[in-house]
């Protein structure tokens, strides 16, 4: 009989560990039936001794169990350590320190992976070799439990896990006649050795609660099941060991120079794939260069650290970069595992492995990009489960161009797989047993729950790029609802691009077109007929909001093709202009829509902003309305020139003192400028100070000396000053 450390619940699926397409990395998923979020993940590389064990057991017939303390109570425990705890939910258990790495020190490596490389994984395995490893975990474990506090939580959590453990070990041994194997971590040996009274560790496991829990098989990733992602028995490079396992699977002794040769190889294929120089002899250079280090280092093999400083040298020459590259892809991996078919799965996580096969979509653990031509069958399948994923909160990937590529017919995807989208899925099963009917139900729910427009906005158009036509329907209902009642104007605004953005993919979707276009008009002419209230005795933040909202809202208008709303719009931002409650920055941004919209000539402008920028006016009340009137308008003086030679003549007149008080705020202005654009819209000044720029021009016998005087101070302006 083989017993493992790991959940007994597992044993009902530890036979589908014999498929021949069960493809490591995986992991045992256990979660609780009726809440999905709470569980735990077992994972398991094909080095693991454990999914060795397994495997050996079931190709040969030997009854294999599961021996660690039960994910019902261990749930169970987390379960009501979390309910007791009112600040937040309780993690599990941290893993602890590893406690081997006193013993790599002391033998004189720089870390337990190097040492224990050296011992056991790249050196012989004598008789002795386990008997001597748990001789010095004996030690170690001494002297932690002497310095532990045996009250703690994890003390108290080990002790019941190795009661559990104990106890399964006396009924192997009860029910087999031929010889127990119990595979397990090296700390728990000496705690399994001591001889403890049955009734101790039975009265230890008594009375603990229980939880209903359901098991199954899920793929991980080999990024998972590095040490740096968090798991605590994990590895620090789970590629390299699979290459390492590879080489001595079926062997007695590891032949050095056909791991040497297959591991720069596999190097030189991952350069060349990535464009770079990898020749043949290159490779051959660093597999003799990383056996002369070796050599030198008293080792029988090149390690790890010994291809590492031999591909360095010999195929990046020297930079690390490539190597970055190397170990994200090789020394950690980047294989995603794989589940057969007939392992029962989560409904969902099944309905999603059968659309990434349909849609041909290889679930990665590297960031991989993808571009989806929305005109495409394919195209628009991919963007619809990956949109629906994100409403379900089981983001598999995310959009890069977003606000880019829409209304083009292109969406630009960046895709990574984590394990935890596993537990996510099973969270969502409370939506739908599809993933389409999941993310139709999550987005009513949530739509029935908002109250905020923008929010509602948001969730329109995650529906219809779901297609989700039904939901969608539903949400904008919703939407119509909340936007008839409410009197948030800047959410109103807020609300209106992403609709007006959706319609833009009217012929790659199917997007009711109809609803949604009134929707938008409701909303838009509620927006007109408010706004000159809204928009009064606001404060600075107030101000911000609405003037970011306004500006947005003004942006989407043209994009509806209905000149009545545009006209509506004017005539609302002509009312704020010489409102005295409104605020400054708010008044100098309608002022400057109306004269971008030709909305009368150039001295009804000019006019307005003397009267705003008076000397009788407050500096900062002034600023604040020039900041408005200014706002994003640099590139516009490069081909505005009768505005440029309004707010020149302006400059012109202002006195010393008011033009240092107003230097910031000019600064602000001409901010979003880079140095070339601020060069030529410099030569357009100066092209207006010699009278040859439109509009009010200097007579052509002007003085220069005033203009090269002031020459310092505009490049100050500008901030070209040195």
């Amino acid at each position: 009989m083989v017993l493992i450390e790991g959940p007994p619940e597992a044993d009902a699926v530890a036979h589908f560990a014999a498929l021949p397409t069960m493809t490591p990395p995986l992991a045992l998923l256990v979660h609780a039936r009726e809440r999905p979020g709470l569980a735990s993940f077992y994972p398991l590389a094909e080095f693991s001794p454990e999914w060795v064990a397994l495997r050996w057991a079931l190709a040969r017939g030997r009854p294999v169990r599961f021996i660690d303390l039960p994910a019902t109570n261990d749930l169970a425990l987390r379960a009501a350590a979390e309910a007791a705890d009112d600040a937040a939910p309780i993690p599990p258990p941290a893993p602890r320190g590893d406690p081997l790495t006193d013993l790599a020190i002391l033998a004189g490596y720089g870390d337990v992976e190097a040492w224990w490389n050296a011992l056991i994984e790249e050196g012989g395995h004598p008789e002795s070799l386990f008997s001597a490893i748990e001789a010095a975990m004996t030690a170690v474990r001494e002297d932690a439990d002497t310095a532990a506090d045996p009250t703690s939580d994890e003390a108290v959590r080990e002790a019941r896990r190795e009661a559990h453990m104990r106890l399964a070990i006396r009924a192997g041994l009860d029910d087999c006649d031929g010889p127990v194997a119990a595979v397990v971590g090296a700390w728990h040996v000496p705690a399994l050795r001591r001889q403890v009274p049955l009734k101790d560790d039975r009265a230890r496991l008594k009375g603990l609660p229980k939880i209903d829990v359901a098991v199954t098989w899920t793929p991980w990733t080999d990024a998972r099941l590095a040490r740096a992602s968090g798991y605590g028995a994990g590895v620090i490079s789970p590629g390299w060991y699979r290459h390492l396992w590879a080489a001595l699977e079926g062997r007695e002794t590891l032949d050095a120079r056909t791991m040497a040769v297959g591991w720069q190889g596999r190097v030189a294929g991952l350069l060349r794939d990535e464009g770079l120089g990898a020749s043949t002899a290159a490779v051959i250079e660093a597999v003799r260069l990383a056996e002369t280090l070796a050599a030198l280092r008293g080792r029988s093999a090149p390690g790890l650290a010994e291809l590492n400083e031999a591909t360095l040298a010999t195929l990046c020459f020297g930079d690390e970069t490539p190597l970055r590259l190397i170990e994200a892809r090789l020394v950690i991996g980047a294989r995603v595992g794989a589940v057969d078919e007939a392992v029962p799965l989560m409904p969902l996580l099944a309905d999603l492995a059968r659309q990434q096969k349909k849609l041909r979509l290889k679930p990665e653990a590297v960031e991989t990009e993808i571009g989806l031509d929305l005109r495409s069958e394919a195209g628009l399948a991919k963007s619809a489960l990956l949109h629906r994923l994100g409403l379900i909160e089981a983001p598999w990937g995310r959009l890069t161009d977003a606000g880019g590529s829409r209304g083009t017919f292109r969406e630009r995807w960046v895709l990574l797989w984590r394990p935890e989208l596993a537990v996510a899925l099973a969270e969502a099963l409370r939506w739908g047993t599809t993933i389409e009917d999941a993310a139709a139900e999550a987005a009513v729910e949530r739509a029935n729950a908002e109250t905020d427009a923008s929010a509602l906005a948001g969730l329109v158009r995650a529906a219809l790029l779901s297609d989700l036509p039904v939901a969608a329907e539903r949400c904008i209902d919703r939407l119509q609802t909340v936007a008839a009642r409410s009197g948030d104007l800047v959410g109103l605004m807020r609300a209106a691009p992403p609709l007006a953005d959706t319609l833009r993919y009217g012929e790659a979707r199917a997007i009711p077109e109809a609803p949604l276009r009134r929707l938008i008009e409701t909303m838009v002419a509620e927006v007109c007929v408010g706004l000159a209230i809204a928009c009064r005795q606001l404060d600075d933040a107030g101000a911000s909001a609405m003037l970011a909202a306004a500006a947005g809202l003004d942006q989407t208008l043209p994009l509806l093709g209905r000149p009545e709303l545009i006209a509506d719009w004017r005539r609302a931002l002509g009312a704020l202009i010489d409102d005295a409650a409104v605020a400054a920055r708010l008044r100098g941004f309608a002022a400057r829509k109306l004269y971008d919209a030709g909305g009368g000539p150039i001295d009804v402008t000019a006019a307005r902003l003397s009267r705003a920028l008076s000397p009788s006016v407050a500096p900062v009340e002034a600023a604040g309305w020039l900041e408005g009137f200014l706002d994003d308008a640099g590139r516009l003086l490069l081909h505005d020139r009768p505005l440029l030679a309004l707010l020149d003549a302006w400059v012109r007149g202002l006195g010393a003192e008011d033009l240092q008080a107003l230097l910031p705020q000019l600064r602000r202005a001409f901010s979003g400028l880079d140095g070339m654009e601020r060069r030529r819209l410099l030569s357009a000044a100066v092209g207006a100070a010699h009278g040859a720029s439109a509009g009010p021009a200097q007579p052509a016998d002007a003085d220069d000396g005033a203009f090269q005087a002031a020459l310092p101070l505009l490049k100050t302006v500008l901030g070209l000053a040195p």
